[in-house]
Order: structure tokens, then sequence, then C-alpha cells
């Protein structure tokens, strides 16, 4: 997954953001928070990245969330889940991956 020179998905979300999402506890916290169209929690989509699997990538959910974004989502852990997603939509969009149509 991880395009040359890039590194791994978590440092560069670390690096854009601050936030360290290896520090995702999986608490399931973030199950609640759904929207049509999601096919991943954000935690799931913060282990994915964490393991720098592609999912992380290429789910709907980074870009069906933008109403969950904007009600100011909160981690138990601290995580600031929008600024994550952001940095995860700019990654996608850099290694040319395309939002996916509604399914």
């Amino acid at each position: 997954m991880t395009q040359a020179g890039r590194g791994p998905l978590w440092a560069i979300v670390l690096t854009a953001s601050g936030e360290d999402i290896r520090q995702c506890q999986q608490c399931f916290a973030c199950e609640d928070y759904h929207e049509a169209g999601m096919d991943l929690t954000f935690g799931e989509i913060f282990q994915a990245a964490a393991h720098d699997q592609p999912k992380a990538l290429t789910n709907q959910t980074l870009w069906t969330c933008d109403k969950l974004l904007q009600n100011g989502l909160h981690c138990q852990n601290g995580l600031d889940i929008a600024a994550i997603v952001g940095v995860l939509r700019d990654e996608a969009q850099l290694r040319g991956i395309q939002p996916h149509a509604s399914q």
C-alpha cells in the first residue's frame, strides 16, 4: 500500500494532522456514528490506516460522512476524527483514488 517514498498511512496522518491513529483503542464508541453510504466505522478506518491497509483509502465512508463531521464528532481517546478523515481523503486523491459513487 505504501506509495514509493510516502511512508505508511499512520505516519502521513501523524505528520499532516498531529493525530496518532495508532492510539485508536478499538473501543467501538464510534460505531454509533453512522450515515447512509458508510461501509466502515471510523475505528475500522483508523485501524486499517494504522496497519497501512488499502481499505483505509478505498472505503465509502471517507466520502459519505460529511454531515457527521460537521456535527463535531468526539473520540473517547481524543482523536480528531474530522482531521484524520481530511488527511485520508487528501492522501487518497494524491494516490489517484477517486470517491466511489453512492451505492
